[in-house]
């Protein structure tokens, strides 16, 4: 029994290595950059060892995106026992957003397909994002209950300006300091969740 508890501990850390490896490498060189090759090289693995784990890249960056959207899902559930006012869910969510793209870019760009990460599942048919979608869509109807489409309506608008400014942001982050661009963020997005009252 301990065999194989350790055989699969020692699979997991390895699978664990080829994520980071990969972000790692993007982080450094850009999405285009990394290669189940180049991700092999870093951590002494001949390919076909990586490939046991990863049939494709487009597989591990799949798996890269709903590691991001997992993270913001308990992110998000920890809002909603943290706070009991919608607006304040909804405004502290986007704050979570934008720290999450400040801090894990090269995880951002997998989840949105930017800057030379590329799934071929597109990002609206991730189970993993309409899961975090659900939430805030739910925080929206709770303080202005209205029909589904209102409220999809509403949701994409949110999420256009999050994510919008987000992207900007990151674009610009030479010509405009980052800090600069979130107190932009934040004053933009409490009169977004103002204006739903």
């Amino acid at each position: 029994m301990e065999v194989i508890e350790r055989k699969l501990r020692t699979r997991e850390q390895t699978r664990s290595g080829i994520i980071g490896t990969a972000k790692a490498i993007a982080r450094r060189e850009g999405w285009q950059a990394v290669s189940i090759r180049k991700i092999a090289d870093a951590i002494d693995y001949s390919a076909p060892v990586v490939y046991e784990y990863f049939d494709s890249k487009d597989i591990l960056l799949d798996e890269i995106r709903n590691e991001g959207f997992r993270y913001l899902h308990q992110e998000y559930e920890r809002i909603l026992k943290l706070y009991r006012d919608p607006e304040k869910r909804l405004y502290e969510i986007s704050l979570i957003q934008w720290a999450f793209a400040r801090e894990q870019p090269e995880m951002y760009q997998v989840m949105y397909n930017l800057d030379g990460a590329y799934c071929t599942l597109p990002v609206y048919q991730s189970s993993a994002m309409q899961e975090v979608s659900d939430i805030v869509s739910e925080i929206i109807f709770s303080f202005i209950p209205k029909s589904k489409e209102s409220i999809r309506r509403l949701y994409f608008e949110w999420w256009s300006v999050s994510h919008g400014m987000i992207m900007l942001a990151m674009l610009l982050k030479d010509e405009q300091p980052l800090d600069q661009s979130e107190q932009i963020y934040r004053e933009t997005m409490r009169r977004f969740v103002r204006g739903l009252r």
